[in-house]
């Protein structure tokens, strides 16, 4: 190959790895290219996303050739992974278009620097801890697609405790484990949320659940809560085939579970489980 022809097959393949983000999608696993596809769900676009704890820096590459961010921060709170990020975002030619730079969750995020956020992979109280230390409303963050890879029915919760209003929700099956990944909209009301020192909105006052209570037609709070936190209530909406699937894997976990506790020994224990049973069998009897 002569020096023109390798000039132009160089071109060639840069232009294939950067048409549309195919290049980079084909090195992400499924669940990234769902997180990275549902925020910008019904061609939303954004002008600079902040992707914390961005690792290889896929996400923000995918976003920025798919349209979906303008501009991109990759932040790590490891300089290694960083470092990876950072020649990725190289190779790509998208140096002008992504940041790199180290910082511990959104430590050395701006109030204005970024209108989305991207948190994914990380254990779910790691992730509560991020989001406590900066409002994201201050921030300037409008929208924000989370997957906490544990404590999920935690992570609902906490989310509505504090004015970020789960509008999207997805489950992932990947190399035979489920994830999650939840869109929310940040609002800018002062009447609720606990981050500001006020109540927040009823459960039963959010269209999404509203719409579950009435669904399974449930009357209890508690229970309307405990439903919509271990489970999505986007997700029992959608009657998401995958819902259907984690629900039968769940009741045969509890019954091997329950078999193996001793009624009175660990009465709460098989309590716990019997309850999880028993709301497993109501949302079966939607599909």
């Amino acid at each position: 190959m002569d020096k023109q022809d390798n000039i132009l097959s160089q071109v060639t393949d840069r232009m294939s790895r950067t048409d549309s983000g195919a290049g980079i999608a084909d090195r992400m696993s499924k669940r990234l290219l769902t997180v990275a596809d549902m925020l910008g769900g019904e061609n939303e676009t954004f002008r600079r996303v902040a992707d914390v704890g961005c690792d290889h820096g896929y996400v923000s590459i995918y976003l920025v050739q798919s349209g979906i961010a303008a501009n991109a921060l990759a932040m790590d709170v490891r300089s290694g992974p960083l470092a990876m990020a950072t020649g990725n975002v190289q190779a790509f030619d998208l140096s002008g278009c992504i940041e790199t730079r180290l910082s511990d969750g959104l430590e050395r995020l701006e109030p204005g620097e970024a209108d989305a956020l991207v948190i994914a992979g990380m254990g779910g109280k790691l992730m509560i801890s991020i989001l406590e230390k900066k409002s994201l409303m201050n921030l300037g963050i409008k929208c924000a697609v989370l997957q906490p890879q544990s404590d999920i029915d935690e992570f609902r919760q906490y989310l509505r405790d504090n004015n970020l209003i789960i509008v999207d929700e997805n489950i992932v099956l990947d190399e035979g484990k489920y994830y999650f990944p939840i869109k929310v909209k940040v609002l800018e009301d002062d009447r609720v949320g606990k981050a500001i020192g006020r109540s927040p909105l009823r459960l039963m006052d959010m269209p999404g659940p509203a719409e579950v209570a009435k669904a399974l037609d449930i009357s209890d709070e508690r229970d309307l809560e405990r439903i919509c936190n271990r489970y999505g209530e986007i997700n029992i909406i959608k009657k998401d085939p995958l819902l259907e699937q984690f629900l039968l894997h769940g009741k045969q976990v509890c019954g091997s579970i329950m078999k193996s506790l001793d009624k009175q020994s660990h009465s709460d224990r098989y309590n716990e489980v019997r309850q999880e049973a028993e709301d497993i069998d109501l949302l079966l009897k939607m599909f």
